[in-house]
């Protein structure tokens, strides 16, 4: 498995860790009442009818906890590296009274080394940090490498679906999926990449970049 090489060394997210408010940090203590262990995953009767929905690097978790709360039969995972958006999605989940979401708290490149092949219908990468300097351009969670494991988790015939609003990035995902040909890039026209599927949420920092004038792009691929 392309993962198995992983280099630990390589920092795909930036930034220190924002300070936690005192109800945050007791919304922390209780992370392991909403966080998912990997060998429920393995349980065929968890997934039995239902659908399995992926989140990396889910923010505040503003999209997933939405895309739960309107569709209580699927099943929803998110993995988050920062604390701060763990506690903003579990207060989301408590306010909601959502069941159907769990967490992973980590680095998503070695979680995705212990979950089980072909189990999600859906795998969402919104709006990554798109590491813009050339030579960072290794700390990029879109390598060909993740491209191959992403592939590997994805049900025949589900779905990837990445954006951005940095050009760049855009290009550079576009470039490295078409060499690895492993997915079908869903997209006829100029529309199918200015707009997402009609069932998604946009994020606070999505809108933030639109108000300073960065168009987001919404790539959508299909499984071979």
């Amino acid at each position: 498995m392309p993962l198995n090489n992983i280099d630990k060394n390589i920092i795909t997210v930036r930034g220190r860790e924002r300070s936690l408010t005192s109800k945050q940090k007791e919304l922390f203590t209780n992370l392991k009442e909403y966080e998912i262990n990997v060998l429920s995953l393995k349980d065929s009767n968890f997934l039995k009818g239902k659908k399995l929905f992926f989140e990396i690097g889910f923010g505040s978790g503003e999209i997933i906890c939405k895309q739960a709360k309107l569709n209580p039969n699927n099943i929803y995972i998110g993995v988050e590296y920062y604390k701060k958006g763990i506690t903003q999605l579990i207060e989301k989940i408590i306010e909601n009274k959502i069941s159907n979401l769990k967490i992973f708290h980590g680095d998503a490149r070695r979680i995705l080394m212990d979950i089980p092949s072909n189990i999600f219908d859906e795998i969402w990468l919104f709006f990554p940090d798109p590491w813009p300097k050339n030579r960072h351009e290794k700390r990029r969670f879109v390598q060909s490498s993740m491209i191959q494991t992403l592939n590997s988790k994805i049900k025949k015939g589900g779905r990837l679906l990445i954006s951005s609003d940095d050009k760049n990035y855009i290009a550079w995902t576009l470039s490295l999926f078409f060499m690895e040909n492993s997915f079908d890039w869903i997209a006829d026209g100029p529309n199918d990449w200015q707009v997402p599927t009609n069932d998604y949420f946009g994020s606070r920092y999505e809108n933030k970049g639109i108000k300073n004038d960065r168009e987001p792009y919404f790539l959508k691929f299909k499984k071979l």
